[in-house]
């Protein structure tokens, strides 16, 4: 599954409406898919100290969700990490949740706004976001190591600066006075046994280190 499949999942629980996912977060579900195309062997960062991103790989991307991100990443001469997780919709979350809708984890509804506007979305099979949750809860608490894809979607929840509403009852055994220490522990200890590892684990560090990504909007649920 993709990060930006697994953040969506995870925040649209806690969300009001699943499809305020992004324009609430939207600045997280582009890092998430930043990432994706880094494990997809497309995009890795520069080893100086501006963190430019770097297109590798040749061809047409055949995973949708990639594909228009990386699109828009070709277009552009050079972008640094900063600049890129701000690019107007870089994640498309349409290509997301349409990719969610195909596996059967969500569907689309009825529109929103007396029916002019956005297609509702319901998840249907919410045993895989639990799934997510019992992963990334032993992962906490030391009980296995993140795996790459884990400890992006960590690190990002606490760039957003919501990762305690986001995981509360997965942070809960920790306490809040330990839970930024510990999402920050294993953003450094990201696996990096590939070139695509180790661009999402330098990311990882970055985001947790930097204010790299603008916070979320606080339109969570209590």
């Amino acid at each position: 599954m993709l990060i930006s499949e697994k953040l969506y999942l995870l925040m649209a629980n806690k969300y009001q409406k699943p499809e305020a996912v992004m324009s609430a977060a939207g600045f997280g579900m582009n890092a998430a898919v930043l990432s994706d195309l880094m494990i997809a062997g497309r995009v890795t960062l520069n080893e100086d100290a501006d963190s430019q991103l770097q297109l590798i790989g040749a061809g047409p991307c055949a995973d949708p969700v990639l594909a228009a991100p990386l699109e828009k990443l070709e277009k552009r001469a050079a972008t640094s990490l900063g600049a890129a997780v701000k690019i107007p919709s870089l994640c498309n979350v349409r290509l997301v949740t349409d990719s969610l809708a195909k596996q059967g984890i969500v569907e689309y509804g009825s529109r929103t706004m007396l029916g002019l506007g956005k297609e509702r979305v319901h998840v249907l099979n919410d045993q895989i976001e639990r799934q997510i949750r019992t992963d990334l809860s032993a992962e906490i608490q030391g009980e296995r190591s993140a795996r790459i894809s884990d400890s992006a979607v960590l690190s990002i929840l606490q760039a957003m600066g919501i990762a305690q509403q986001v995981l509360a009852d997965e942070l809960a055994p920790i306490g809040a006075s330990q839970a930024q220490e510990r999402l920050a522990q294993i953003a450094q200890e990201s696996p990096a046994i590939d070139a695509a590892q180790r661009a999402v684990a330098k990311m990882n560090a970055i985001i947790t280190n930097e204010r790299v990504i603008p916070p979320a909007s606080t339109g969570l649920k209590g």
